[in-house]
């Protein structure tokens, strides 16, 4: 008796792979995107740090127009620093969202190529049952002609 085989196996195969790309190619955006998100969070942390020491000199006794002006700049290059951090995350949200999308479809494409498979793998099983029931008819016919 033939065995089964999917005729559209080795596509199957490539799908597959190009689905485990997709998906660690996901992965490692969406690690890059944590990590800018902290990157993001730390600098927050030190402009809040920054304006807290800035505000505790100010109330000191000693004042130095040199050390406000410091803290100032300092803190204006942190802002700047968050401006830019908060661009490069919206880029990598994109770049993010395209990945999902082309991740989706290698999904869609390999869950398709599956049904079908399982689809003519029934078809097949089918086929042979039927092929046994006409052979196990025989048998019994020609058991009867003989008798």
């Amino acid at each position: 008796m033939r065995r089964f085989k999917f005729t559209l196996e080795s596509v199957l195969t490539v799908r597959k792979k190009a689905l485990e790309d997709a998906r660690i190619r996901l992965a490692s955006i969406t690690n890059i995107y944590n990590q800018q998100q902290l990157v993001l969070k730390e600098m927050q942390q030190a402009l809040e740090n920054i304006r807290n020491d800035s505000e505790k000199y100010l109330l000191q006794e000693t004042f130095n127009p040199c050390m406000v002006s410091n803290y100032g700049a300092f803190s204006n290059k942190i802002t700047q620093d968050i401006t830019s951090q908060k661009l490069i995350i919206e880029r990598t949200k994109l770049d993010l969202a395209k990945q999902q999308e082309i991740t989706k479809n290698a999904y869609i494409q390999v869950k398709s190529l599956e049904k079908l498979k399982e689809k003519q793998k029934a078809q097949y099983d089918r086929e042979v049952l039927q092929e046994e029931f006409k052979l196990i008819d025989d048998i019994v016919n020609s058991r009867r002609t003989i008798a």
